[in-house]
């Protein structure tokens, strides 16, 4: 596996995503709803690879909106979008932002526009569970904070 990793612009929120894959055949996607376009967002993800997030509990914010499936991970320190996580326990998945975590080897690729406006609720938690990576988060705070509503 080849590890990628890249930090919000303070380096409080560090990411390692690690894929099998080359980088060519990983699809860079630029979602278009309002949220990431804010933020410039373009993510990865990869079904059979891993992430790990490495930030203390204090220094991230959840923020949830629209169909409210995931936690869009903003480092509370600097502002940076870094990931964003579905799941509960241990069967959490993410999708990464190249752009605000600077991973070098994604940020020149050619960016797939997608839109995800029309999904159901039960049909976007299922192309995440299906696509997102494997997720793992080294603060045990934040972790255990999935085993429930948050």
């Amino acid at each position: 596996m080849t590890v990628h990793a890249g930090a919000c612009h303070c380096g409080a929120m560090r990411v390692a995503f690690e894929t099998a894959k080359s980088v060519s055949d990983i699809a860079v996607r630029a979602c278009q709803c309002g949220f990431c376009r804010a933020h410039g967002a373009c993510n990865i993800s990869d079904g059979e690879g891993r992430v790990t997030i490495a930030v203390d509990a204090p220094y991230v914010f959840r923020y949830r909106f629209g169909l409210r499936t995931s936690d869009f991970l903003i480092c509370r320190t600097c502002g940076v979008y870094a990931a964003a996580v579905i799941g509960e326990g241990v069967r959490l998945r993410s999708t990464v932002n190249v752009v605000g975590l600077g991973l070098a080897a994604f940020l020149d690729l050619e960016q797939a526009p997608a839109e995800y406006g029309d999904e159901t609720t039960q049909a976007r938690i299922a192309r995440r569970f299906a696509s997102w990576t494997p997720t793992t988060f080294t603060d045990g705070a934040l972790a255990a904070s999935y085993f429930g509503p948050h």
